[in-house]
């Protein structure tokens, strides 16, 4: 079923079979909305306005590699509005604040997070901390990680050497790169506040490893291990380093 912002409304019936039982019929309502969440770093830099402002199509049966954003369109934002307003709030309201990425959000903070920035509306929440949550979701929502997976084998590949690991940004796609150092720059900017809020670069560099850097197929056991230390090493690199190239 195609589901465009014109039309989001929700109306089936589920049939619940039981073995050697009778059927149940359950009726399913409500309506969907336009989300930036889970939308390619690609797509969202040509949305130049909130997404749920905008009549795109929205095929809930597609892959999720389809996207309903014209490719040729140009691309009119160096990073993601989406992500450009979670970051601004923090370095409003957060750069001091202790335990930053460490504590839990609230649910429904998270939620009204999402819906601030779907519809160009106020962040209203009751702790910062759900909107650094909100941050890490938004992140690791990409279908395409920020480094993306083509590229994965060799960032991990130059974890420990800096000029390696620039070398290889260097050859990822404009938007994903500097998504990428949008975010580290802003990591570094609270790492320069450690005194008061207690942040070190070895935490930071762990928690946004794991969503920067993901591998294409699960990983486990020892190689998940060694994988995970690998990626928070070339983020690493990346905050304990001036890097605006």
């Amino acid at each position: 079923a195609v589901v465009s912002t014109q039309s989001t409304g929700l109306d089936e019936i589920l049939v619940l079979h039981l073995v050697n039982g009778k059927d149940y019929f359950i009726s399913v309502s409500g309506y969907l909305v336009q989300t930036s969440f889970g939308r390619k770093i690609t797509d969202l830099v040509r949305i130049p306005d909130p997404i749920r402002r905008q009549n795109l199509l929205v095929d809930i049966e597609q892959s999720p590699d389809e996207s309903p954003v014209d490719k040729e369109s140009p691309v009119a934002l160096n990073i993601p509005k989406e992500l450009w307003r979670i970051v601004d709030y923090l370095y409003q309201n957060g750069l001091y604040e202790e335990e930053l990425f460490a504590v839990r959000g609230s649910p429904m903070d998270i939620g009204a997070v999402r819906d601030a920035i779907d519809t160009d509306g106020p962040i209203r929440v009751s702790s910062v901390h759900s909107v650094a949550e909100s941050l890490i979701l938004f992140l690791d929502s990409f279908p395409d990680p920020v480094i993306p997976h083509e590229h994965y084998p060799v960032c991990l590949e130059h974890c420990t050497h800096f000029a390696n690991s620039k070398r290889a940004l260097r050859n990822i796609d404009f938007s994903h790169r500097n998504v990428f150092k949008y975010i580290c720059a802003f990591l570094r900017e609270i790492l320069s506040h450690s005194e008061q809020n207690r942040s070190n670069a070895k935490f930071l560099s762990q928690v946004f490893g794991d969503v920067l850097l993901k591998p294409q197929l699960p990983e486990a056991g020892n190689v998940a291990k060694s994988t995970s230390k690998k990626r928070s090493l070339f983020v690493y690199q990346f905050l304990t380093n001036d890097y605006d190239e």
